[in-house]
């Protein structure tokens, strides 16, 4: 859904990705060509049997498989998240529920909503956002100076603007969107390891836990405290 700087994959690579409805489908086509001799894993709830053995197809609830594989020690390089919710959010909360942590929600209020562009909440403490108010070319390069549809210049980045931004008592930690095909962006795994070190050192601080490219990007408010034993 999101992306950022150009980082195709490369041989030797190994690529995670997580869903398998429209975007994932369309990641795993163009990986297999721009990076043939990478090693590519989908993984989706609905079983899927069209590949002829160059691609290792895992069925299983993708957050929860993603939540139990991705350690320290996986053989991943690149994860493409292609499911319909906000996995760097919902890994993190994971991790933080099985180190004894109570995880709270918090609502993101209103006021905040305009310093987000083009703001969609979709749940109290949740919210999409974009720099566009127009359909994205599915091919989008994400040049460095213009837009690639209007030929403008581009605004400060949205990683670097949510980062930036003073919203209340939240603290904002965000995981940037790297692009590793034409519109199609994902993880590096050590920006998450790295997300969740940041997370981990705030107990009951107020956080909005992002995932954002220069356009696009979603966020993701909660806190977490210890279980006092």
């Amino acid at each position: 859904m999101f992306s950022s700087q150009n980082t195709a994959a490369s041989s030797g690579e190994t690529v995670w990705v997580l869903g398998y409805g429209q975007f994932g489908q369309r990641a795993v086509k163009l990986l297999r060509k721009t990076a043939p001799t990478s090693k590519i894993v989908v993984v989706d709830s609905q079983p899927i049997s069209e590949f002829q053995g160059d691609v290792e197809v895992v069925c299983a609830d993708g957050v929860e498989w993603f939540a139990e594989n991705f350690t320290s020690e996986a053989d991943v390089t690149k994860i493409i998240p292609a499911l319909p919710v906000h996995l760097a959010a919902q890994w993190i909360k994971k991790k933080l529920t099985n180190e004894q942590r109570i995880i709270h929600s918090e609502k993101i209020p209103d006021s905040h909503l305009h310093q987000f562009p083009h703001p969609i909440r979709l749940t109290p403490h949740s919210i999409v956002m974009s720099y566009a108010d127009f359909i994205c070319p599915a091919n989008c390069s994400e040049p460095e100076d213009l837009c690639t549809y209007t030929q403008l210049a581009r605004p400060l980045s949205l990683y670097l603007l949510l980062e930036t931004t003073v919203l209340g008592n939240f603290k904002p930690l965000i995981v940037r969107s790297r692009q590793f095909a034409l519109g199609v962006g994902g993880f590096l795994p050590t920006d998450l390891w790295h997300l969740l070190e940041r997370v981990r050192a705030l107990p009951e601080t107020p956080l909005l836990i992002g995932t954002a490219c220069k356009c696009h990007g979603i966020v993701d408010g909660f806190r977490h405290t210890m279980v006092q034993l």
